[in-house]
């Protein structure tokens, strides 16, 4: 693939605009551009969003853990003992909740 056929910040506007493939290619088409080149824009678009898809994904398994690991300390510590099943109950599963929502944002296909 030839990157430097590919007009990044044209990809990157209709990344803001959220376009489907088939507005993309109809686009390109009434621009006048080859089929070979509609392909390499079309893989390219498709790669950065899957590429956003899975930072998300990344993130939102770190906030994830940190927050676990935090609720591990808290519940270890045991600071205030009247909140130790909140630390264990309530802040382990919704940390928990976060990793594997961030592990089905990075991984669906």
């Amino acid at each position: 693939m030839n990157s430097s056929a590919i007009n990044a910040s044209i990809i990157r506007v209709w990344m803001n605009q959220n376009l489907s493939h088939q507005t993309i290619e109809e686009t390109l088409i009434s621009n006048g551009y080859e089929s070979h080149t509609i392909s390499e824009y079309l893989t390219e678009y498709t790669r950065q969003k899957r590429a956003k898809k899975q930072l998300t994904g990344f993130m939102l398994m770190g906030v994830g853990a940190f927050l676990g690991f935090i609720a591990c300390v808290m519940t270890l510590v045991n600071l205030i003992p009247d909140l130790h099943d909140v630390f264990l109950f309530g802040l382990t599963t919704v940390a928990i909740c976060i990793v594997f929502y961030g592990l089905y944002i990075a991984f669906e296909s």
